[in-house]
């Protein structure tokens, strides 16, 4: 997120740059700092633990997500274990999968099979909830329509 971290810089500039002006009390800098702080620690996460590869190869097609655990025989290759959570938040598992399948395109996956989910304490939350599963490369992505699934 390059332009979200360019725009949060501006601001903290921005800020800094009336302190030092006079335009701001400390104590209202701080409170603002403290305020964009908490916003930041509110957004969700992914990751992987596949090598990056460059984005012209990111997956661009619909990336199918699946609870089942798929048979070798069905011929695919494991790309990586990817996973996203919520800091915030007491929404359902499922609303975590376009960031899942935002992680398995970035390695280049046109699946993720396996997916687990749950809920955990978060800075902000009680309960926020978080998901993984595997990535995978598969040359017929319908093989796996057979396995309860939905495309995203």
């Amino acid at each position: 997120m390059p332009g979200a971290t360019q725009s949060l810089n501006k601001i903290l500039v921005s800020l800094i740059n009336k302190w030092r002006n006079k335009k701001m009390s400390k104590g209202t800098l701080i409170s603002t700092l403290a305020v964009l702080a908490c916003l930041t620690g509110c957004a969700s996460v992914s990751s992987s633990s596949a090598p990056a590869i460059s984005q012209e190869n990111w997956t661009t097609d619909p990336v199918y997500v699946t609870t089942s655990t798929v048979p070798t025989d069905i011929g695919y290759e494991v790309v990586g274990h990817v996973k996203a959570n919520a800091r915030t938040g007491y929404d359902s598992v499922e609303t975590l999968y376009p960031l899942l399948v935002q992680e398995a395109r970035k390695v280049g996956a046109n699946a993720v099979v396996g997916v687990k989910g749950g809920r955990s304490p978060s800075a902000f939350s009680w309960a926020a909830p978080f998901t993984s599963g595997t990535a995978i490369r598969i040359d017929n992505v319908e093989k796996l329509e057979k396995y309860d699934g939905k495309y995203y």
